[in-house]
């Protein structure tokens, strides 16, 4: 049935006129071209240029830097300890400088003051590194406990345990967060609060008039506790 159906069409072609018979081989050869194209291409292993993940990782971080320092407020906060700013409650503690043994202050690194060309020298820390430390510190505010370069994409324990000797932290440079004058994108802003958050700490405000000690927070469940232990250094309660 096959080859008598085969012979009609033959037959059929050699019966049409010399320009539609070439028309028609035309046509098919380009149907036969691509379809190898495509079975050639599906055959062929995907590909990814090397480092394509890293690079968009850190073109996110980048987008992201550039979106918070638009409208971020530079506070400066000297005095941690007046009443309501609640360093004294901070799970947090800054490492002294004077706690590492035989070693001048001087030759310590304060990471909340530091640029990326000073952090070059430390062990572990290449260009890359350097500058995702930096990025991060600025979305944050500043550090609080070196526990939080663990949080800096792609930094290991391994290089944190090799710098350690050789850092420690100034909370005087922390960047604090006014919660009761700060706008939606502003809060929004900082990675340690999600949307549903921010929602919930603008809803509060905008009733009460204001958030007044994290006591309120967290009687009023605003904020998760992890997210709260987090967040709690970087806020500022006044007006």
């Amino acid at each position: 049935m096959n080859l008598w159906m085969f012979k009609k069409a033959l037959r059929e072609f050699y019966l049409l006129p010399r320009g539609e018979q070439r028309a028609m081989l035309l046509l098919s050869l380009l149907l036969i071209f691509s379809l190898a194209i495509r079975v050639t291409v599906q055959m062929l292993p995907p590909r990814e240029p090397p480092g394509m993940e890293q690079f968009m990782m850190e073109s996110r971080e980048i987008m992201l830097q550039l979106a918070r320092d638009d409208s971020l407020k530079q506070i400066s906060q000297k005095d941690q300890t007046r009443p309501g700013s609640l360093a004294s409650h901070s799970p947090y503690r800054p490492l002294p400088a004077s706690q590492k043994p035989g070693r001048s202050p001087v030759s310590l690194l304060n990471i909340n003051n530091v640029d990326s060309a000073g952090l070059l020298p430390l062990p572990g820390i290449g260009p890359v590194f350097a500058g995702r430390i930096i990025r991060y510190r600025n979305l944050l505010g500043g550090f609080w406990s070196t526990d939080q370069l663990s949080e800096v994409y792609g930094l290991s324990r391994e290089t944190i345990k090799l710098i350690m000797p050789v850092i420690y932290i100034d909370t005087t440079d922390i960047e604090m967060l006014k919660i009761n004058s700060a706008g939606f994108r502003d809060l929004l802003r900082h990675p340690y609060l999600e949307y549903e958050d921010v929602r919930a700490l603008m809803k509060y405000r905008d009733m009460e008039g204001s958030v007044r000690s994290f006591h309120e927070i967290m009687e009023n469940n605003l904020l998760a506790d992890t997210t709260l232990e987090r967040i709690l250094p970087y806020l500022d309660f006044g007006h």
